[in-house]
């Protein structure tokens, strides 16, 4: 990998890494509903502008449309309300520990809703994976059970990308556009769902201090800064390669938690992201290996990476 691919690696993965601290801090002196949707229309508005520069043109129908506002729900505008809404009972460590049980879950998602079967050692690391979760969560404690509900949440949130990157393939990628145009328009049509949706909570008072305002430009931004980076580094080093971006995320989070928030880490919470993370490592591990011998598509247009490629049905 070139220097320059690395530094697009790193800036990525602190980029996807650094949305909890900012979360944490726009919860300060705004709601959810108005966290997500700042970061959708601010993305959406600066994607939306790059398109125009590349002379890229939005998409049009309303099939097409409609398979967009699916792919928005799915995997951007209902994850990012999960954690935001999570985040008010969960540090920001534990928010990034979870949004890394994502490719986990990829395994029983598409052989529950695409019959598509993994292999042995893919189910391996999602019995793990989820194993380290139960030990995460740790629902027998006393400490854990008033932030059991943020908890779920954001597991929910992992899940709901989860599902987005499963139907990606199938909704998105064999439209024929441009990538930058449909992931505007996601953006833009997820932006108009949560006024439509939230509009109660859009409208309630906020407290726009610096550190709050700061934090949901910066959100907004590297939603689409990241898109770029991540569109990049699939055409420079192939989605494997990038998607070593998701598994650093959740360091990067837990970094600046400890470091900048200062959380705190139980015994059971470091065992259980200790055990999550070796499953991230195996999976990872089993995808480099398939690599070599299967095909990789080429996935939707997302501010996301190839998480885990399946071997065809049967």
């Amino acid at each position: 990998m070139l220097a320059a691919s690395r530094l697009a690696l790193i800036a990525l993965a602190a980029i996807w890494g650094s949305n909890f601290l900012l979360v944490d801090v726009a919860l300060g002196g705004s709601n959810p509903a108005q966290i997500v949707a700042a970061r959708l229309w601010l993305g959406g508005a600066i994607l939306l502008g790059v398109c125009v520069a590349m002379r890229r043109h939005l998409p049009r129908g309303w099939s097409i449309w409609a398979r967009l506002l699916l792919m928005g729900i799915l995997g951007q505008a209902l994850p990012w309300m999960l954690f935001a809404w999570g985040q008010q009972n969960v540090s920001v460590s534990m928010a990034g520990i979870y949004n890394s049980v994502t490719p986990l879950a990829s395994l029983p998602v598409v052989w529950l809703l695409l019959r598509q079967k993994g292999s042995r050692g893919e189910v391996v690391a999602s019995v793990l994976g989820f194993g380290g979760i139960i030990v995460l969560m740790a629902p027998w404690g006393e400490e854990s059970r008033s932030s059991l509900s943020g908890q779920l949440a954001c597991l929910g949130g992992a899940v709901c990308y989860a599902i987005a990157y499963a139907y990606a393939k199938h909704l998105i990628s064999t439209l024929g556009y441009s990538k930058v145009a449909l992931a505007a328009s996601q953006a833009i049509v997820a932006g108009v769902l949560m006024l439509v949706v939230t509009a109660p909570q859009l409208l309630e008072p906020m407290d726009p201090g610096a550190a709050v305002l700061g934090s949901l430009i910066a959100m907004g931004v590297g939603t689409a800064v990241a898109f770029l980076l991540n569109y990049w580094l699939i055409g420079a080093v192939g989605p494997l390669q990038a998607g070593l971006a998701f598994y650093l995320m959740p360091l990067v989070a837990v970094a600046l938690g400890i470091g900048v928030r200062g959380d705190v880490l139980y015994l059971h919470q470091i065992l259980g992201a200790a055990v999550v993370f070796g499953a991230l490592a195996l999976q990872y591990a089993i995808d480099r290996r398939e690599s070599l011998d299967v095909p990789v598509p080429e996935m939707a247009p997302d501010n996301v990476v190839e998480l885990a490629k399946r071997r065809p049905a049967g």
